[in-house]
Protein backbone atom coordinates (compact mmCIF):
# COMPACT_ATOMS: atom_id res chain seq x y z
CA UNK A 1 0.00 0.00 0.00
CA UNK A 2 1.49 3.62 -1.23
CA UNK A 3 0.65 6.53 0.32
CA UNK A 4 0.63 9.73 -1.90
CA UNK A 5 3.45 12.08 0.27
CA UNK A 6 1.12 15.19 -0.35
CA UNK A 7 -1.70 13.65 1.58
CA UNK A 8 1.03 13.43 4.91
CA UNK A 9 2.51 17.31 4.23
CA UNK A 10 -0.03 19.16 5.66
CA UNK A 11 -0.27 16.48 8.43
CA UNK A 12 3.74 16.87 9.46
CA UNK A 13 4.12 20.01 9.03
CA UNK A 14 2.19 21.70 11.29
CA UNK A 15 3.42 24.08 13.76
CA UNK A 16 3.15 22.72 17.50
CA UNK A 17 1.91 25.63 20.00
CA UNK A 18 2.84 23.98 23.58
CA UNK A 19 0.69 25.26 26.77
CA UNK A 20 2.59 27.57 29.12
CA UNK A 21 2.50 27.78 32.56
CA UNK A 22 3.21 31.05 34.85
CA UNK A 23 3.53 31.41 38.40
CA UNK A 24 2.81 34.44 40.34
CA UNK A 25 1.57 35.49 44.09
CA UNK A 26 -1.66 37.28 44.87
CA UNK A 27 -0.11 39.93 47.11
CA UNK A 28 -3.49 40.73 48.83
CA UNK A 29 -3.61 37.06 49.93
CA UNK A 30 0.17 35.45 49.32
CA UNK A 31 -2.08 32.52 47.44
CA UNK A 32 -0.01 30.94 44.62
CA UNK A 33 -1.42 31.74 41.53
CA UNK A 34 -0.59 29.31 38.32
CA UNK A 35 -2.40 30.76 34.95
CA UNK A 36 -2.22 28.16 32.18
CA UNK A 37 -2.02 30.00 28.11
CA UNK A 38 -1.55 28.89 24.10
CA UNK A 39 0.05 31.58 21.75
CA UNK A 40 -1.73 30.81 18.88
CA UNK A 41 -0.01 33.16 15.94
CA UNK A 42 -3.17 34.22 13.80
CA UNK A 43 -0.93 32.59 10.69
CA UNK A 44 -2.10 29.53 12.31
CA UNK A 45 -5.90 30.11 12.09
CA UNK A 46 -5.21 31.83 8.17
CA UNK A 47 -3.46 28.76 7.18
CA UNK A 48 -6.40 26.29 8.89
CA UNK A 49 -8.70 28.76 6.57
CA UNK A 50 -6.99 27.90 3.32
CA UNK A 51 -7.12 24.50 4.26
CA UNK A 52 -10.50 24.57 4.70
CA UNK A 53 -11.27 26.30 1.48
CA UNK A 54 -8.66 24.31 -0.32
CA UNK A 55 -10.52 21.23 1.22
CA UNK A 56 -14.12 21.55 -0.69
CA UNK A 57 -11.97 20.85 -4.77
CA UNK A 58 -9.74 18.02 -3.23
CA UNK A 59 -10.09 14.09 -2.82
CA UNK A 60 -10.01 13.15 0.25
CA UNK A 61 -8.19 9.87 -0.04
CA UNK A 62 -7.03 7.67 2.89
CA UNK A 63 -6.65 10.36 4.72
CA UNK A 64 -7.61 13.80 5.63
CA UNK A 65 -6.79 16.91 8.01
CA UNK A 66 -10.04 17.27 9.76
CA UNK A 67 -9.18 19.32 12.77
CA UNK A 68 -6.75 21.07 14.22
CA UNK A 69 -7.11 21.79 18.05
CA UNK A 70 -4.77 23.73 20.27
CA UNK A 71 -4.18 22.07 23.81
CA UNK A 72 -5.86 24.38 25.78
CA UNK A 73 -9.20 24.45 23.85
CA UNK A 74 -8.80 20.54 24.51
CA UNK A 75 -8.06 21.63 27.92
CA UNK A 76 -11.13 24.22 28.01
CA UNK A 77 -13.99 21.24 26.54
CA UNK A 78 -12.65 18.77 29.61
CA UNK A 79 -12.88 21.26 32.66
CA UNK A 80 -15.81 23.68 31.60
CA UNK A 81 -18.26 20.99 29.97
CA UNK A 82 -16.77 17.41 30.65
CA UNK A 83 -16.41 16.66 26.83
CA UNK A 84 -13.30 14.39 26.44
CA UNK A 85 -12.09 15.70 23.13
CA UNK A 86 -9.05 13.48 22.93
CA UNK A 87 -11.61 10.35 23.00
CA UNK A 88 -14.71 11.11 21.20
CA UNK A 89 -15.20 10.76 17.71
CA UNK A 90 -14.16 13.44 15.48
CA UNK A 91 -17.52 14.33 14.52
CA UNK A 92 -18.24 15.09 18.04
CA UNK A 93 -15.32 16.95 18.73
CA UNK A 94 -16.29 18.95 15.54
CA UNK A 95 -20.00 19.21 16.73
CA UNK A 96 -18.96 20.88 19.98
CA UNK A 97 -16.56 22.98 18.08
CA UNK A 98 -19.26 24.61 16.21
CA UNK A 99 -21.28 24.64 19.10
CA UNK A 100 -18.33 27.19 21.05
CA UNK A 101 -18.05 29.06 17.74
CA UNK A 102 -14.17 27.21 17.73
CA UNK A 103 -14.91 26.75 13.71
CA UNK A 104 -11.25 28.38 12.84
CA UNK A 105 -10.21 24.72 13.99
CA UNK A 106 -12.24 23.11 11.77
CA UNK A 107 -9.42 22.42 8.66
CA UNK A 108 -11.96 20.55 6.14
CA UNK A 109 -15.71 21.55 4.82
CA UNK A 110 -16.61 17.78 4.39
CA UNK A 111 -18.40 16.07 6.78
Amino acid sequence: MTHDPKVYAAIDNLPMFDTQVDFDQDRSTNNLIINHHQYIPDNFVSDLKSHKMASASERSGDMMLALTVPVSAIEDMWTQYGFDAMNAPIAEVRKMLQRLHLDAFIATNKT
